[in-house]
């Protein structure tokens, strides 16, 4: 019998938005955000597996969490956030409202390879995680789990906390994190 508890942590607030900065830190607000999540997992986050999306952000969020206690984390590029390299950045912000709404089926092959790997993750996941990634990374996994038709399932918060708890490799239990209508910085 295999039990596995994965939690998802958005990153805090980012300091800039897509058209600023290709890859920002967090800003103050976020490091805040990031610290006040971390002294809510002490105890997991002692003796969980800690992995980081690469990107900036989700790494100082990670940093700021552990506290650097437990020693390194692990970074997996399954978690970055979604694939836009090939989109303009004043096209940026209607390409990913549009990504919202399309059913799965009729997703760019790009999103749909970065969606189908971040599965294979999920199925194959096995022990206890504490995983800092994106809003997209986060929908995508629960849109899954829910069986829902497009990407987009809910709006977590920064440094919000989204929990899935497995038990034989079937889901048992779901708790979305704290749902907020993030203004996206495009």
């Amino acid at each position: 019998m295999s039990q596995s508890h994965i939690i998802l942590v958005r990153h805090g607030e980012a300091s800039e938005g897509w058209p600023v900065h290709p890859d920002p830190g967090l800003s103050e607000l976020g490091r805040r955000q990031a610290a006040k999540t971390g002294d809510s997992l002490i105890e997991q986050i002692l003796s969980y597996q800690l992995i980081s999306s690469p990107k900036k952000r989700a790494v100082e969020t990670m940093e700021i969490m552990s506290k650097k206690e437990k020693g390194a984390f692990q970074l997996d590029s399954n978690f970055i956030e979604i694939p836009s390299a090939d989109i303009q950045l004043n096209e940026k912000r209607d390409w990913l409202i549009r990504i919202f709404t399309t059913p799965i089926h009729e997703l760019p092959e790009t999103v749909q390879g970065w969606r189908n790997n971040l599965i294979t993750w999920l199925r194959e996941a096995e022990g206890n995680f504490i995983v800092t990634t994106h809003f997209m990374v986060i929908n995508a996994l629960v849109s899954y789990i829910a069986s829902n038709n497009q990407i987009s399932y809910f709006h977590p918060d920064y440094a919000s906390r989204t929990e899935i708890f497995i038990k034989d490799k079937k889901l048992i239990q779901l708790i979305l994190g704290d749902d907020k209508k993030t203004v996206i910085n495009l």
